[in-house]
C-alpha cells in the first residue's frame, strides 16, 4: 500500500511528471462553426484536462536549444525545416536568416510528430511533438507573445506565430488537429490534420 501511495505521489523523483494534457486523444472540444477554426482558449486547456504546467523558467543553451527549467522541458529554438527535417542553422542563440519559401510549414501533423521522434539534435534523440498544454506554456500575454529567446529568434516561434501540437479534438463536423498561435488574441486554431503548409514545428524533450 505504502508503494502505491509512492507511486501517486509521485515516488519516481523529482523529474518523474511533466505537464501537459491528461486526456486521450480525440479531445472532445466544442466550437461552433461560425467560430471557423479559432478555438476557445479557456475551453481547449479544460477539455485536455486544465493547464498544469508552471510559469516556464527559459534558459538559451547557446545550441540551438531552450531548457525550462520549471516544468523540465529542452525545446528546438528553431522551427523545422521542411527541406531538411532538422532546426534551422543557428548562430549565438539566433537561427539563420530564412527567406520565407514555405519550406518549415511544409508538415501535417502527422509529419510533425514523425519528424519529432526520427529528430536527433543536441545530443538527443528522445524528441516528441509537444501537446497544445505544453506549446501554451510559452505563450506570453503581451508582444512578442513567445516567451524569453522564443520571442526573439528569426524563424523561431516569435517568427512563424504557430506550432503543431500532438493533440486531435472532436470538432462539429470533423477531427481536427490543434495549434497555438502566438499572437494576441487568437491562442488555438484547429486544422485538419492533413493540413499542410500553415503550421511550423518545434520538439520538446522531457528531462
Amino acid at each position: 500500500m505504502s508503494g502505491l501511495l509512492l507511486l501517486l505521489a509521485g515516488g519516481g523523483g523529482p523529474n518523474s511528471f511533466h505537464c501537459g494534457q491528461t486526456v486521450a486523444n480525440p479531445v472532445s472540444v466544442s466550437f461552433a462553426v461560425s467560430n471557423g477554426n479559432y478555438v476557445s482558449e479557456s475551453n481547449v486547456l479544460a477539455a485536455l484536462g486544465g493547464d498544469n504546467c508552471s510559469a516556464p523558467n527559459l534558459t538559451d543553451n547557446n545550441n540551438g536549444t531552450v531548457t525550462d527549467s520549471a516544468n523540465k522541458f529542452i525545446w528546438t529554438l528553431c522551427v523545422m525545416d521542411g527541406n531538411t527535417n532538422s532546426p534551422h542553422d543557428f548562430i549565438s542563440s539566433n537561427c539563420e536568416a530564412f527567406n520565407g519559401d514555405g519550406s518549415e510549414a511544409s508538415y501535417d501533423q502527422s509529419d510533425a510528430s514523425t519528424v519529432c521522434s526520427n529528430l536527433t539534435f543536441a545530443g538527443y534523440s528522445n524528441w516528441i511533438l509537444p501537446d497544445a498544454i505544453q506549446l501554451h506554456s510559452l505563450r506570453s500575454a503581451s508582444s512578442p507573445y513567445v516567451l524569453g529567446a522564443f520571442g526573439t529568434a528569426n524563424n523561431s516561434l516569435g517568427a512563424s506565430q504557430t506550432a503543431w501540437s500532438s493533440t486531435v479534438i472532436n470538432g462539429t463536423v470533423e477531427t481536427l488537429g490543434i495549434t497555438p498561435l502566438y499572437e494576441a488574441t487568437n491562442v488555438f486554431r484547429a486544422w485538419q490534420p492533413v493540413t499542410t503548409g500553415q503550421t511550423t514545428v518545434v520538439c520538446v524533450v522531457e528531462y
